[in-house]
Protein backbone atom coordinates (compact mmCIF):
# COMPACT_ATOMS: atom_id res chain seq x y z
CA UNK A 1 0.00 0.00 0.00
CA UNK A 2 1.34 3.42 -0.96
CA UNK A 3 2.12 5.89 1.80
CA UNK A 4 -0.61 8.33 0.66
CA UNK A 5 -3.22 5.57 0.69
CA UNK A 6 -2.13 4.48 4.15
CA UNK A 7 -2.42 8.02 5.49
CA UNK A 8 -5.89 8.42 3.94
CA UNK A 9 -6.97 5.08 5.44
CA UNK A 10 -5.80 6.11 8.91
CA UNK A 11 -7.60 9.47 8.67
CA UNK A 12 -10.89 7.88 7.56
CA UNK A 13 -10.60 5.20 10.25
CA UNK A 14 -10.03 7.84 12.88
CA UNK A 15 -13.05 9.85 11.69
CA UNK A 16 -15.24 6.72 11.75
CA UNK A 17 -14.33 6.01 15.39
CA UNK A 18 -15.07 9.53 16.62
CA UNK A 19 -18.86 8.93 17.06
CA UNK A 20 -18.11 6.14 19.58
CA UNK A 21 -16.58 8.66 21.95
CA UNK A 22 -19.35 11.28 21.57
CA UNK A 23 -22.67 11.56 23.38
CA UNK A 24 -25.91 10.54 21.67
CA UNK A 25 -27.02 14.17 21.43
CA UNK A 26 -23.72 15.18 19.81
CA UNK A 27 -23.96 12.31 17.34
CA UNK A 28 -27.50 13.42 16.39
CA UNK A 29 -26.34 16.99 15.72
CA UNK A 30 -23.37 15.73 13.72
CA UNK A 31 -25.55 13.34 11.68
CA UNK A 32 -28.03 16.12 10.91
CA UNK A 33 -25.27 18.39 9.66
CA UNK A 34 -23.67 15.70 7.53
CA UNK A 35 -27.00 14.67 6.00
CA UNK A 36 -27.64 18.26 4.97
CA UNK A 37 -24.30 18.36 3.18
CA UNK A 38 -24.66 14.93 1.57
CA UNK A 39 -28.26 15.50 0.44
CA UNK A 40 -27.52 18.98 -0.99
CA UNK A 41 -26.76 17.71 -4.55
CA UNK A 42 -30.02 15.74 -4.55
CA UNK A 43 -32.02 18.79 -3.47
CA UNK A 44 -30.36 20.94 -6.14
CA UNK A 45 -31.11 18.31 -8.82
CA UNK A 46 -34.75 18.02 -7.70
CA UNK A 47 -35.19 21.80 -7.77
CA UNK A 48 -33.61 22.00 -11.24
CA UNK A 49 -35.92 19.28 -12.62
CA UNK A 50 -38.95 21.05 -11.18
CA UNK A 51 -37.79 24.33 -12.75
CA UNK A 52 -37.29 22.65 -16.13
CA UNK A 53 -40.81 21.16 -16.04
CA UNK A 54 -42.31 24.56 -15.22
CA UNK A 55 -40.23 26.24 -17.94
CA UNK A 56 -41.31 23.64 -20.52
CA UNK A 57 -45.00 24.23 -19.72
CA UNK A 58 -44.45 28.00 -19.87
CA UNK A 59 -42.70 27.75 -23.26
CA UNK A 60 -45.60 25.68 -24.64
CA UNK A 61 -48.13 28.30 -23.47
CA UNK A 62 -46.04 31.06 -25.07
CA UNK A 63 -45.77 29.11 -28.34
CA UNK A 64 -49.54 28.67 -28.45
CA UNK A 65 -50.14 32.34 -27.69
CA UNK A 66 -47.62 33.43 -30.35
CA UNK A 67 -49.36 31.33 -33.01
CA UNK A 68 -52.76 32.67 -31.94
CA UNK A 69 -51.47 36.24 -32.20
CA UNK A 70 -50.26 35.61 -35.77
CA UNK A 71 -53.78 34.50 -36.73
CA UNK A 72 -55.48 37.33 -34.82
CA UNK A 73 -53.15 39.87 -36.44
CA UNK A 74 -54.20 38.75 -39.92
CA UNK A 75 -57.86 38.97 -38.90
CA UNK A 76 -57.42 42.49 -37.49
CA UNK A 77 -55.79 43.66 -40.73
CA UNK A 78 -58.88 42.50 -42.62
CA UNK A 79 -61.21 44.24 -40.13
CA UNK A 80 -59.54 47.60 -40.83
CA UNK A 81 -60.85 47.47 -44.40
CA UNK A 82 -64.44 46.27 -43.86
CA UNK A 83 -67.65 47.25 -42.09
CA UNK A 84 -67.27 45.89 -38.55
CA UNK A 85 -70.93 46.32 -37.48
CA UNK A 86 -71.66 42.66 -38.32
CA UNK A 87 -68.19 41.35 -37.65
CA UNK A 88 -67.81 37.83 -36.31
CA UNK A 89 -64.46 36.76 -34.88
CA UNK A 90 -63.56 33.09 -35.21
CA UNK A 91 -61.79 31.61 -32.21
CA UNK A 92 -58.73 29.52 -32.95
CA UNK A 93 -57.87 26.79 -30.48
CA UNK A 94 -54.47 25.16 -30.85
CA UNK A 95 -53.80 21.55 -29.92
CA UNK A 96 -50.15 20.59 -29.48
CA UNK A 97 -49.17 17.21 -30.93
CA UNK A 98 -45.87 15.35 -30.87
CA UNK A 99 -44.40 13.94 -34.09
CA UNK A 100 -44.05 10.18 -33.46
CA UNK A 101 -43.20 8.93 -36.95
CA UNK A 102 -42.56 9.70 -40.61
CA UNK A 103 -43.43 7.98 -43.86
CA UNK A 104 -40.25 6.07 -44.85
CA UNK A 105 -41.13 6.49 -48.53
CA UNK A 106 -41.85 10.22 -48.21
CA UNK A 107 -40.11 11.25 -45.01
CA UNK A 108 -41.07 14.94 -45.11
CA UNK A 109 -44.37 14.55 -46.97
CA UNK A 110 -46.28 12.83 -44.16
CA UNK A 111 -45.93 13.08 -40.38
CA UNK A 112 -47.52 10.80 -37.79
CA UNK A 113 -48.66 12.55 -34.60
CA UNK A 114 -49.79 11.36 -31.17
CA UNK A 115 -53.25 13.00 -31.25
CA UNK A 116 -56.45 11.70 -32.85
CA UNK A 117 -60.24 11.93 -32.87
CA UNK A 118 -60.45 11.46 -29.10
CA UNK A 119 -58.51 14.75 -28.81
CA UNK A 120 -60.75 16.57 -31.32
CA UNK A 121 -58.56 16.05 -34.40
CA UNK A 122 -60.46 15.87 -37.71
CA UNK A 123 -59.55 15.50 -41.36
CA UNK A 124 -58.49 18.75 -43.11
CA UNK A 125 -57.73 20.67 -39.92
CA UNK A 126 -54.71 22.95 -40.54
CA UNK A 127 -51.36 22.11 -39.00
CA UNK A 128 -48.80 24.78 -38.12
CA UNK A 129 -45.55 25.23 -36.20
CA UNK A 130 -44.33 28.29 -34.31
CA UNK A 131 -42.52 29.49 -37.45
CA UNK A 132 -45.44 29.02 -39.85
CA UNK A 133 -47.36 26.67 -42.13
CA UNK A 134 -46.99 22.86 -41.97
CA UNK A 135 -49.99 21.28 -43.76
CA UNK A 136 -53.28 19.60 -42.90
CA UNK A 137 -54.69 16.48 -41.29
CA UNK A 138 -54.88 13.77 -43.96
CA UNK A 139 -56.15 10.95 -41.76
CA UNK A 140 -57.49 10.99 -38.19
CA UNK A 141 -57.49 7.79 -36.16
CA UNK A 142 -58.76 7.32 -32.60
CA UNK A 143 -55.50 8.33 -30.89
CA UNK A 144 -53.06 9.10 -33.73
CA UNK A 145 -53.27 10.99 -37.02
CA UNK A 146 -51.37 11.59 -40.26
CA UNK A 147 -50.39 15.09 -41.38
CA UNK A 148 -49.82 15.85 -45.07
CA UNK A 149 -47.19 18.59 -45.25
CA UNK A 150 -46.41 21.17 -47.92
CA UNK A 151 -43.35 19.05 -48.77
CA UNK A 152 -45.61 16.48 -50.44
CA UNK A 153 -45.49 16.95 -54.22
CA UNK A 154 -48.68 18.55 -55.48
CA UNK A 155 -49.71 20.02 -52.12
CA UNK A 156 -51.48 23.30 -52.91
CA UNK A 157 -52.65 26.28 -50.85
CA UNK A 158 -53.95 29.71 -51.89
CA UNK A 159 -51.54 32.50 -50.98
CA UNK A 160 -50.86 36.22 -51.08
CA UNK A 161 -47.72 38.38 -51.02
CA UNK A 162 -47.95 40.49 -47.85
CA UNK A 163 -46.15 43.53 -49.29
CA UNK A 164 -47.69 43.77 -52.76
CA UNK A 165 -51.03 41.98 -52.30
CA UNK A 166 -50.38 39.72 -55.30
CA UNK A 167 -52.52 36.58 -55.07
CA UNK A 168 -51.56 33.16 -56.34
CA UNK A 169 -51.15 29.55 -55.31
CA UNK A 170 -48.24 27.95 -53.48
CA UNK A 171 -47.50 24.41 -54.62
CA UNK A 172 -44.68 21.93 -54.10
CA UNK A 173 -43.27 20.82 -57.44
CA UNK A 174 -39.59 20.02 -56.90
CA UNK A 175 -39.37 23.46 -55.26
CA UNK A 176 -41.94 25.39 -53.24
CA UNK A 177 -43.35 27.66 -55.93
CA UNK A 178 -45.62 30.72 -55.87
CA UNK A 179 -47.68 30.18 -59.03
CA UNK A 180 -49.68 32.53 -61.25
CA UNK A 181 -47.53 35.60 -60.70
CA UNK A 182 -47.66 37.53 -63.97
CA UNK A 183 -44.65 38.99 -65.70
CA UNK A 184 -46.02 42.47 -65.00
CA UNK A 185 -46.68 41.85 -61.29
CA UNK A 186 -44.42 43.54 -58.78
CA UNK A 187 -42.87 41.05 -56.40
CA UNK A 188 -39.45 41.10 -54.73
CA UNK A 189 -36.96 38.73 -53.18
CA UNK A 190 -37.52 38.72 -49.42
CA UNK A 191 -41.29 39.31 -49.61
CA UNK A 192 -43.34 37.28 -47.13
CA UNK A 193 -46.03 35.02 -48.56
CA UNK A 194 -48.93 33.94 -46.32
CA UNK A 195 -52.14 31.94 -46.65
CA UNK A 196 -54.75 34.16 -48.32
CA UNK A 197 -57.81 32.84 -46.48
CA UNK A 198 -59.51 31.95 -49.79
CA UNK A 199 -60.06 28.43 -48.55
CA UNK A 200 -62.49 26.56 -46.34
CA UNK A 201 -59.52 24.87 -44.68
CA UNK A 202 -56.74 27.38 -44.03
CA UNK A 203 -57.32 30.71 -42.24
CA UNK A 204 -55.58 33.81 -43.48
CA UNK A 205 -52.22 34.90 -42.15
CA UNK A 206 -50.15 31.73 -41.75
CA UNK A 207 -46.62 32.33 -43.01
CA UNK A 208 -45.74 30.01 -45.90
CA UNK A 209 -42.31 31.37 -46.69
CA UNK A 210 -40.30 34.18 -48.22
CA UNK A 211 -39.49 34.83 -51.86
CA UNK A 212 -36.05 33.37 -52.51
CA UNK A 213 -35.67 33.60 -56.27
CA UNK A 214 -37.56 35.08 -59.24
CA UNK A 215 -36.89 33.84 -62.76
CA UNK A 216 -38.42 34.78 -66.06
CA UNK A 217 -39.98 31.82 -67.87
CA UNK A 218 -41.04 30.77 -71.35
CA UNK A 219 -44.65 30.96 -70.20
CA UNK A 220 -46.56 33.68 -72.00
CA UNK A 221 -48.22 35.02 -68.83
CA UNK A 222 -46.40 33.94 -65.65
CA UNK A 223 -42.91 34.02 -64.18
CA UNK A 224 -41.28 31.55 -61.81
CA UNK A 225 -41.28 32.57 -58.14
CA UNK A 226 -39.58 30.23 -55.67
CA UNK A 227 -40.04 30.37 -51.92
CA UNK A 228 -37.87 29.52 -48.94
CA UNK A 229 -40.27 27.67 -46.58
CA UNK A 230 -40.91 29.23 -43.20
CA UNK A 231 -40.77 25.79 -41.55
CA UNK A 232 -38.16 23.06 -41.92
CA UNK A 233 -40.26 19.89 -41.86
CA UNK A 234 -37.29 17.60 -41.24
CA UNK A 235 -36.57 19.37 -37.93
CA UNK A 236 -40.07 19.25 -36.45
CA UNK A 237 -40.56 17.43 -33.16
CA UNK A 238 -44.04 18.83 -32.51
CA UNK A 239 -46.78 20.76 -34.31
CA UNK A 240 -50.07 22.52 -33.55
CA UNK A 241 -53.48 21.59 -34.94
CA UNK A 242 -55.82 24.55 -35.46
CA UNK A 243 -59.25 23.70 -34.09
CA UNK A 244 -61.84 26.38 -34.87
CA UNK A 245 -64.80 26.87 -32.58
CA UNK A 246 -68.10 28.45 -33.60
CA UNK A 247 -67.93 32.15 -34.47
CA UNK A 248 -68.97 34.60 -31.81
CA UNK A 249 -70.52 38.03 -32.55
CA UNK A 250 -68.17 40.95 -32.40
CA UNK A 251 -68.88 44.13 -30.48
Amino acid sequence: MHRQQLILFVILFAISTVPHFLSEQTNLVLATGLSSVLLYPMRVTSTLLEYLNISSARIERLEIRLSQLHLENALLKDQLDVDTTQMASPQHLLLKARVIGRDPLNINGYLHIDKGMTHGVAVNQPAIAVDGFVGKVKHAGPTTSVIETFENDGFTVSAVDVKTGIHGVVRKQKHLTFLYVRHTDTINVGDSVITSGMSEIFPKGILLGTVQMILESDDMFFKNVYLKPAVQINRLASIYIIQMTASTPGG
